[in-house]
């Protein structure tokens, strides 16, 4: 698997219309998507990470090109104080409560 993970501030009272856009990317259903995630900071509610998941680089990368995507990112970083902070890379592990059932 391939993906990234994306440190973002928002702008307060951003919260709740990001993760409106985050509904409209998820009924996407982009090739070889596998899972994404979101995590909100404890100490900084205008803080977050976005964690997603691609079965593999290529389509993940086919994704980041799509317009659609493209697209969702010019709404996100309308909400941000500032461009997000990218991390891409090969997803070398993930543990998942329902694989536990099937060992």
């Amino acid at each position: 698997m391939f993906g990234t993970v994306a440190k973002m501030k928002f702008k307060p009272g951003s919260y709740d219309k990001m993760q409106d856009t985050m509904k409209e990317f998820e009924r996407q259903d982009a090739a070889g998507f596998v899972f994404t995630a979101f995590y909100r900071s404890s100490s900084d509610p205008n803080e977050g990470w976005l964690v997603v998941g691609f079965e593999d680089e290529a389509s993940y990368r086919a994704n980041a090109e799509d317009p659609r995507t493209d697209k969702m990112a010019k709404q996100m970083q309308q909400l941000m104080t500032a461009p997000p902070e990218w991390h891409d890379g090969e997803i070398v592990s993930m543990r998942r409560a329902e694989d536990r059932a099937t060992r």
